[in-house]
């Protein structure tokens, strides 16, 4: 028996045909949803650190198969820090997709707008389901996943009020360029502080390595959620926490903000109220309250990138005006 080798490309271009930006949100959605359902499996990501011998840069390996889909495939995205002087982005990332039952390949696909995306609706989908109140937002860090996070999130929730944070005048000024025209206000902010204070949520979605939110700037009903793969926010933002919610309990207890938590002891698999999953599932029941602080750690998953990716292949096998090579030749 003869096995078909075909494999797909897609670019970019072509995975921004083939989605948009609420299908990425509904996809992300969906993905947590059989996470919860235990209709994925997906061991927690590995990062390979190629410092030690000489390269400026990390990658992480992010495998999965989802059941509902009946697809196979591994997100590998990384970061290179020579990429800046190329004139490319810092991050960058692929998806592999496989048959689950042959091992054949069935698509290589660009993940970099996948990855983008699919990190903005995260945030999205935690505020609209979390959040006690969303009036007033502050977003530090005015990258490009800031701004992706942002749109997102002019999708799922009603903001009034917008503070963007970055130590960059430049880049604040070029996110801000970004939402001309929409229905919410945005502030320019050079202090963190006056720009949490106020604020019903407080994102910080930055490479760096420090407390860029004090506890006492969190005011009663706030919710701080951290994306960044260090320390984001003191430690006693957690602590005074009332609820403390992830996307995935094992690799928050391995990464990001609360690693050190975890690795002094203070945070392991029984603290956490919400796994988003399991409360998209029916799972785990939540009623946002006025009166209490939530924070979430979002550390990401391989799984929505692999959805979005089969979601794009399978667009483009119907369209027909695909990029499709032999394996075999």
């Amino acid at each position: 028996m003869k096995f078909n080798e075909e494999a797909l490309l897609l670019t970019n271009s072509d995975v921004q045909k083939y989605l948009s930006v609420d299908d990425v949100i509904e996809i992300v959605e969906n993905t947590w949803k059989w996470f919860g359902n235990d209709e994925i499996i997906m061991p927690p990501k590995i990062t390979t650190d190629m410092s030690p011998l000489g390269v400026d840069g990390w990658f992480n390996s992010m495998p999965n198969y989802i059941k509902p889909l009946d697809i196979a495939g591994i997100k590998v995205v990384g970061g290179y820090n020579g990429n800046k002087k190329l004139g490319m982005p810092y991050i960058k990332a692929n998806v592999m997709l496989t048959d689950p039952y042959t091992g054949l390949l069935k698509a290589l696909v660009s993940g970099d707008w996948i990855s983008d995306m699919r990190t903005g609706a995260q945030p999205a989908i935690m505020c609209k389901y979390l959040a006690p109140k969303t009036d007033n937002v502050t977003i530090i860090g005015a990258g490009l996943q800031g701004y992706t996070s942002l749109l997102c999130m002019s999708k799922t929730i009603k903001m009034k009020k917008v503070y963007v944070c970055d130590l960059s005048l430049e880049a604040r000024k070029n996110f801000i360029s970004k939402f001309d025209g929409a229905d919410f206000e945005l502030v320019d902010c050079d202090n963190n502080e006056l720009a949490c204070k106020d604020s019903d949520i407080i994102i910080t979605v930055t490479t760096a390595n420090a407390d860029l939110v004090k506890a006492s700037w969190v005011k009663e009903g706030a919710m701080v959620i951290t994306m960044g793969s260090f320390k984001e926010v003191e430690f006693d933002v957690v602590r005074q926490a009332d609820i403390i919610a992830v996307d995935h309990i094992a690799q928050s207890l391995h990464r990001g903000n609360l690693k050190p938590l975890a690795e002094l002891g203070e945070i392991d698999e029984n603290s956490f109220d919400v796994e988003i999953g399991l409360l998209l599932a029916g799972k785990q029941t939540y009623v946002p309250d006025p009166k209490k602080r939530v924070y979430a750690q979002i550390v990401g998953m391989g799984c929505p990138d692999v959805a979005c990716a089969e979601t794009a292949r399978q667009r483009a096998l119907k369209d027909g005006n695909v990029k499709i090579f032999d394996m075999q030749k």
